[in-house]
């Protein structure tokens, strides 16, 4: 079987990367003898040491903000892309668009042109948000009606598709809700680092860009109420500092509450270090919200992962979270708001037993939890689609 790949990413750094190197490795593990190529959006961000050297990798896509170009550009990069696409996907038997919309109406066109069946990953917010827009909604309805599968991440992504699409449009029977996984042995043993600035103290973590959706107002000013009681804990922040309006109102909440000393917002790290983060962490705290412009979070690796390490976890309701945590076995599901985050942090660091129990039972859980079954459940969409 040979599989052609839409992407933008192959980073570590952000979760449709992660999800891509993850789910092919599986696939090539469990199918012998399939063979992967890859097309990528034009590179913003450095690709992941893991991806093997025997990957047919190439740039040919539209940025990660096609969804934004205006008129004038989205036309001709759509069709630039589409052009690209065409040979590699005439050389496979299948198109799997791994990037939202409107890269999977790319890879349909593509794969329609080069008479092989698309199939595709709904993520979350680009999964929806072109069905509200009134310049994309129809296109991507097109795209929706005449993918041949589409394989939801998250039972909340797919009832939120399923709330905005009308009859038909994309069937139940097309429409596959498989979440993420991931691989526990990585997130095993100590890391060498050298000597970090959270060493020796006790923290809270955070991961994910800085953008409204992915909610670090709301863990930020509930983390300051409860460090008010707990004088000697800190916060730490993964994640790129990509909205600078953004930025400067957690700097200002931050300063307000007088935790300019105790919350710190350190950018992108390296996958070890991130790893000897969690590993190290009290609690890990990711509070998506639905932003002013409609995005949510869909799922939410960054919860497996820190399962895996064995912390355990701070989600919110109306988002993949609802997925990703089993509310009070591996974490607790808090409204999105800071008053409900604060009181189930407020338990976590109060509560030394229960979180000691909730995340012993979030390591299993991750144990559990399998990119091997992931990808035995995608085969079979692939089958399907091409029988």
């Amino acid at each position: 079987m040979k599989v052609l790949y839409l992407t933008d990413s192959l980073s570590d750094l952000d979760g449709v990367g992660r999800y891509a190197i993850r789910l092919i490795s599986a696939l090539e593990e469990r199918k012998s003898g399939l063979e992967v190529e890859i097309l990528l959006a034009r590179k913003h961000r450095p690709n992941s040491a893991q991806i093997p050297k025997h990957w047919k990798v190439s740039v040919a896509l539209p940025p990660d903000y096609f969804f934004y170009m205006a008129p004038s550009r989205f036309w001709p990069s759509l069709a630039l892309g589409v052009a690209r696409a065409w040979a590699p996907a005439r050389r496979a038997d299948l198109v799997h668009a791994i990037k939202d919309y409107p890269h999977n109406l790319l890879a349909l066109l593509a794969a329609k042109a080069a008479g092989r069946p698309c199939v595709a990953t709904a993520h979350g917010t680009y999964s929806v948000q072109p069905l509200l827009d009134p310049r994309h909604a129809k296109l991507s309805r097109w795209t929706y009606r005449r993918l041949a599968s589409v394989i939801s991440v998250s039972r909340y992504t797919a009832r939120r598709l399923d709330e905005e699409l009308r009859a038909g449009e994309l069937a139940g029977d097309r429409l596959h809700v498989i979440p993420n996984s991931v691989d526990a042995a990585h997130y095993l043993g100590a890391r060498s680092v050298g000597t970090q600035p959270w060493h020796g103290k006790r923290y809270t973590l955070a991961m994910g860009e800085l953008k409204e959706r992915k909610g670090h107002h709301v863990s930020i000013e509930a983390f300051a109420r409860v460090a008010q009681r707990h004088p000697e804990l800190h916060h730490f922040l993964i994640g790129k500092h990509s909205d600078a309006d953004y930025k400067r109102e957690l700097d200002a909440l931050i300063a307000r509450y007088g935790m300019t000393e105790r919350v710190h917002l350190v950018g992108n790290v390296t996958e070890d270090e991130k790893i000897d983060m969690l590993q190290r962490a009290a609690a890990f705290v990711h509070t998506p919200v639905t932003s002013k412009d409609g995005g949510f979070e869909g799922f939410g690796i960054v919860y497996l992962e820190a399962a895996a390490c064995g912390v355990p976890c701070i989600g919110t309701r109306e988002s993949g979270a609802e997925d990703a945590v089993a509310d009070g076995e591996n974490g607790l599901l808090a409204e999105p708001n800071v008053d409900a985050v604060e009181r189930a942090l407020e338990r976590l660091i109060s509560e030394p037993e229960l979180a000691a129990r909730m995340g012993s039972a979030g390591r299993a859980h991750a144990e559990r939890s399998s990119w091997r079954d992931n990808a035995e459940r995608v085969l079979a969409i692939y089958e399907k689609a091409l029988r």
